[in-house]
């Protein structure tokens, strides 16, 4: 298997690619495999480059395996069967503080990752994903790959706070993202032009009101999270969904 420099190979994040994508892992007893869920983990090496690894292949790259649990997962809200990691000892009646402190810390590099970039990088998605009140924070973690806590505090505070609407928190962002990976997918593997207006019109829908009804995933054959999309308060009278097309056939997708 490849080895990091010096230091091993640190976890960065869970995350969709393409599905062309190899796992960088090789070994002479192990196959160079692709990763047919669309999902790797993203490993960094000690020069500060980012490869994909499937599960088996990251957990024998990381120092520890359960590190793995402490990454932030931008996959969490599809549907694809998970792995399972390696199990963490019974709870204790009080929670570890160093496992409370890890989980915010990938919660709030998630949340500043969704907001800053997946999902204000979907094309002609509304402005207020962006917040100019992380822009600096968003600068640093670019710069050097991670923040303090003082920083994940203020930034948990931004997504918790009563001003921050629905459609604009960590649950609603994901299924935003994840939405959008799949139906770029679906569009790439169309050969129907009516097909792939219907799903630009949904890619639209999705980037202006940052929500899909469970009739236009259907339509779009797109599957996710059962209750994706359903986070209290995101619904409102500006988001009746377009119409799918006369003869519209998810199964036509492929």
């Amino acid at each position: 298997m490849t080895q990091a420099h010096d230091g091993g190979w640190i976890p960065v994040r869970k995350d969709f690619v393409d599905l062309a994508t190899r796992c960088h892992a090789r070994g002479a007893s192990r196959r160079h495999h692709g990763f047919p869920s669309g999902q790797a983990y993203i490993l960094r090496d000690a020069a500060g480059h980012e490869y994909p690894f499937g599960d088996d292949c990251a957990r024998a790259a990381v120092p520890h395996p359960g590190l793995l649990l402490h990454v932030p997962d931008y996959t969490e809200r599809d549907v694809v069967p998970r792995t399972a990691l390696p199990e963490l000892p019974p709870p204790a009646r009080r929670r570890d503080p160093a496992q409370a402190q890890a989980a915010e810390h990938a919660a709030a590099i998630r949340y500043l990752v969704l907001r800053m970039e997946k999902v204000a990088a979907v094309p002609r998605v509304q402005p207020t994903v962006r917040f100019p009140a992380l822009e600096g924070v968003y600068e640093q973690y670019q710069r050097t790959g991670d923040i303090g806590m003082a920083q994940v505090r203020r930034i948990l505070a931004i997504e918790r706070s009563r001003s921050t609407p629905p459609r604009l928190r960590a649950t609603n962002l994901l299924d935003v993202y994840t939405a959008h990976v799949k139906l770029e997918r679906l569009v790439a593997a169309s050969n129907s032009v009516d097909n792939i207006r219907f799903l630009r019109s949904l890619h639209d829908w999705l980037a202006r009101h940052l929500v899909l009804t469970a009739g236009q995933l259907a339509a779009a054959g797109i599957e996710m999270h059962p209750q994706a999309f359903t986070s209290s308060g995101i619904w409102g009278p500006d988001t009746e969904p377009p119409p799918a097309p006369a003869g519209f056939q998810s199964g036509s997708l492929f």
